[in-house]
């Protein structure tokens, strides 16, 4: 789904330059950042890789603490 900017919305995001605009949602208080999406597909990318690094070291040391257990 696309949301498009309003005018003001637009006046906005030209006048901070390189940092991301903020958005509250007032019914929460919810706290929104819009980043261009390339930039959050770069992101999306590094967490995703993170994820996948922590679940390879949680199966190392799951391995590692089996092997340590075993006797020869």
């Amino acid at each position: 789904m696309n949301i498009e900017l309003t005018e003001e919305q637009q006046r906005v995001l030209d006048s901070l330059g390189d940092a991301p605009p903020l958005f509250v949602d007032p019914r929460t208080n919810a706290h929104y950042v819009l980043v261009p999406q390339a930039d959050f597909e770069s992101i999306r990318e590094m967490l995703s890789e993170e994820r996948r690094q922590r679940a390879i070291r949680r199966v190392a040391l799951r391995n590692a603490a089996g092997r340590m257990g075993e006797t020869p």
